[in-house]
Parts: C-alpha cells; sequence; structure tokens
C-alpha cells in the first residue's frame, strides 16, 4: 500500500514537473518572440512605414500644389509689384498680401484633405516584412497599416533673391508645407514629418535690387 501510494505521488510530482517545464519553455518562447519583434522587426516596419508615409506625403503636397495654382492662374505680376523711379532704379517691393494668403489658405486645405484621406486607406506592408528575414521582405499577403494625421499642416510663404547678372536679379516665391503624420504599429505610435518646398513662380527684376531686400529675403 505504502510502495502504491508512493508510486502515485511520483506520478503527481513528475506531472507537475512536466507542466512546469512546459510553462517555461512557452514562457521563454514568448519572451524571445517579444525581444525578437521589438530589437529585429520593429525597426524594419518603422523604417519601411517612414519610407512609404513620406513618399506619400510628398506626393500629396505636389498634387495639391498644382491643383490650386492651376485653376488660381496666377502670374508673378499678380503677386509682386516692383515700383521704380525716374531712373529705372527699384524703390519698393511689395507683395500682394491678400492673393498670397488666399493660395496659402488653399494650398494648406487641400493637402489636408488629402493626408486625411491617406489616413483611412492606411499603408500596405507585406506580411513577409514583418518576420524580419530579409528575403521574405515584400512577400505575402498586405498587411494594412493605419495612419493618423496629427495637428494640422503647416505652409509657410518665402522669397528670395539671387543675381542673375548685371543688373538683374531673380526673384523666387515658394511655399515650404510641413506634414506630420502618426503611424499606429502592433507595438507602437511612430510619427514622421514631410517637409517640402514648392516653387510658387518666379521671374528677373531688372534694376539694382535695394540691400533691406537682398538680406531679409522675404517681402
Amino acid at each position: 500500500m505504502r510502495a502504491y501510494s508512493y508510486k502515485k505521488k511520483r506520478k503527481k510530482l513528475s506531472s507537475r514537473s512536466k507542466a512546469r517545464i512546459f510553462l517555461c519553455v512557452v514562457l521563454a518562447i514568448v519572451i524571445l518572440f517579444i525581444v525578437y519583434y521589438f530589437c529585429v522587426v520593429s525597426p524594419i516596419v518603422v523604417s519601411l512605414s517612414q519610407e512609404k508615409v513620406r513618399s506619400l506625403s510628398t506626393s500629396v503636397i505636389s498634387e495639391s500644389v498644382e491643383d490650386v495654382l492651376a485653376t488660381s492662374n496666377v502670374s508673378y505680376s499678380d503677386l509682386v509689384n516692383v515700383e521704380y523711379n525716374d531712373k529705372r532704379e527699384i524703390t519698393l517691393i511689395s507683395t500682394n498680401s491678400i492673393e498670397i494668403n488666399n493660395l496659402v489658405r488653399r494650398i494648406t486645405y487641400q493637402v489636408q484633405v488629402k493626408i486625411d484621406a491617406i489616413g483611412n486607406q492606411g499603408v500596405e506592408i507585406a506580411l513577409g516584412t514583418f518576420t524580419g528575414i530579409p528575403f521574405l521582405y515584400g512577400l505575402g499577403p498586405a498587411v494594412s497599416v493605419k495612419l493618423v494625421p496629427i495637428g494640422t499642416v503647416n505652409t509657410k510663404f518665402d522669397s528670395s533673391f539671387t543675381s542673375a547678372g548685371l543688373n538683374q536679379t531673380l526673384h523666387r516665391l515658394y511655399f515650404t508645407v510641413n506634414v506630420n503624420v502618426g503611424v499606429v504599429l502592433p507595438s507602437m505610435t511612430k510619427n514622421f514629418l514631410t517637409s517640402l518646398e514648392v516653387e510658387l513662380c518666379e521671374s528677373v527684376i531688372v534694376g539694382k535690387v535695394p540691400e533691406v531686400y537682398l538680406q531679409g529675403g522675404v517681402i
């Protein structure tokens, strides 16, 4: 009877030991998987997401600016007024702030609308990329990664003067558009900033440009 009881206890201890070993193995696999994902897979996915987001954001900005300028049909003379004195010397260079502000608002709005639309669609990353194995990148079904527009689109107007020859100055008007987009990944949320400079118009000004404009840039 004692021998039977002893064997039964050993059997229970053996079952418990096996259960503990099994749990330890499972826990070790889970920990290894988590470490592998955060150390190997996550940086790859973040890098790939960043490239896709910046590519999409750049395209959105370019398309929005082209659409607005195409419908506005503005020229340099519509935005800039150059005044001369009797000696044909430049006395004043001024901008049409109302028209420029209108363009800024329209471009900002168009970019925001398009970015919101992309956020609803997300970007697709092949399932093989999540393995972290190089030869599996781009393989397998696509997994949609959600995009979240963060804050607002910022559009800044600026100008520059560059010498273009004797008493000739190239005057450029341009926008700098900044878009902040967040990417929601399984392990984190990452924010990416895309900045793009887009030329509005340019013209060669004949005559000596006062130093105040050459040094300041913005008018």
